[in-house]
């Protein structure tokens, strides 16, 4: 160990050779990018799905029981957030009216064609002068988002809806509709845009068709604020226990929760992109695998020397695991830097919030980390095998 230490076997072997340690790096760059990629698009299912839930200004959420997802249109009668601002404890209830179903905004600035293209959108509906939604510059348009017609527009939305600046005028389901300002929210696997309006507006454009009268009686999802030192899990059970079983009752993040294991598990997208992760990672195993195995062949004259002046074969495993090691760390701060810009570029151009935390990042350092270990114990038995005698 004395021996390892004052001579790094492992960093010499690498290096001794540098065009050939540039194309190693490169290869384990490129591997380590993939799964960061992999990753990426994973997180991003799971992060935009809860977009909504996240901006929500409450403690807790009241949804339809037989509601599964976002995506669904799925009400519940206003009436039972009356009935929870009757529960002690609870501060006040808002409602929240989503509409993807109907809402179709046409550009009529495409110049691509002569007819303007109506693209799906989501419509986010509430009272502009509550505090249901948690937006940074919101409360700045109340004023305005309470006139006919005037609506908030999501700047993150993609570049076919048009532009995204205050002062455009636009359709919405066949009405006419003025931007007044924009927001930040993003987009998601089902939504390429979103719009924010007053209920009043809502009620409007999207009415009930067997009773307008009635629109903003259904509601999409309920906003509960609770008053300041009350405990969430008491106030979530008394509210389940007095309001009837058509509703379900949350904290906002176990909905959030509820809204990714729901695109985790109950749809193919989420399943393509756990498998995308899973062959990232056999991908990048095998090109580590071609790249110590080739390093060690072609240095299996010097292993065999070593063995045979009376080196034990732990040593010469750990210095291929060792070897395999410096490769991991060398390729992956490069991997991280490409992919940074990858994570970048993509949120700008479709809106997707493509996030890199420290924790994901350590999760791919170890998946690298392990991939290239796998690697190399799979190429130690280049070198127990040989045999000096042969070699020479």
């Amino acid at each position: 160990m004395d021996f390892l230490r004052r001579i790094p076997l492992a960093w010499c072997n690498l290096t001794h050779d540098r065009r050939r340690c540039l194309v190693c790096v490169a290869g384990v760059t490129f591997a380590v990018f993939l799964l960061f990629v992999e990753l990426g698009f994973w997180n991003a299912l799971l992060d935009s799905s809860s977009l909504v839930i996240d901006h929500l200004n409450g403690e807790l959420v009241v949804v339809s029981k037989a509601r599964e997802s976002l995506a669904q249109r799925v009400t519940f009668p206003r009436q039972r957030l009356e009935q929870a601002r009757m529960v002690e404890g609870v501060k006040d209830a808002y409602p929240l009216y989503l509409e993807t179903l109907s809402a179709m905004w046409k550009n009529t600035e495409n110049e691509d064609t002569l007819t303007p293209i109506s693209y799906p959108i989501r419509v986010i509906a509430f009272d502009p002068t509550q505090p249901v939604f948690q937006i940074d510059g919101l409360s700045q348009y109340q004023t305005e988002l309470v006139q006919p017609s005037n609506v908030l527009f999501d700047k993150r939305s993609k570049a076919d809806y048009g532009r995204r600046g205050p002062g455009v005028d636009r359709e919405l389901s066949g009405h006419q509709v003025h931007v007044v300002g924009t927001f930040t929210l993003g987009t998601d696997f089902t939504t390429d845009g979103n719009v924010i309006m007053s209920e009043v507006n809502y009620a409007r454009l999207f009415p009930l068709p067997e009773n307008p009268a009635t629109t903003l009686s259904h509601v999409d999802l309920g906003v509960i604020q609770l008053r300041p030192g009350v405990a969430v899990r008491e106030i979530q059970a008394a509210l389940r226990q007095e309001l009837p079983e058509d509703v379900e009752i949350y904290t906002r993040a176990e909905y959030a929760r509820k809204e990714q294991r729901f695109w985790q598990r109950a749809t193919p997208i989420g399943f393509i992109f756990q498998l995308g992760l899973v062959m990232g990672f056999i991908v990048g195993a095998v090109i580590c695998y071609q790249i110590v195995s080739s390093d060690v062949s072609d240095q299996l004259a010097e292993f065999a020397t070593l063995k045979a002046i009376g080196y034990h074969g732990w040593y010469l495993n750990l210095v291929v695991v060792q070897e395999a090691l410096w490769l991991a760390l060398l390729g992956f701060v490069p991997g991280l830097c490409f992919s940074l810009l990858f994570y970048w570029g993509l949120a700008e151009w479709n809106g997707l919030p493509m996030r890199l935390t420290f924790a994901r990042a350590g999760f791919i350092l170890a998946l690298t980390i392990g991939m290239c270990v796998v690697s190399g114990m799979f190429a130690v038995r280049k070198v127990q095998t040989a045999d000096p005698a042969e070699v020479f």
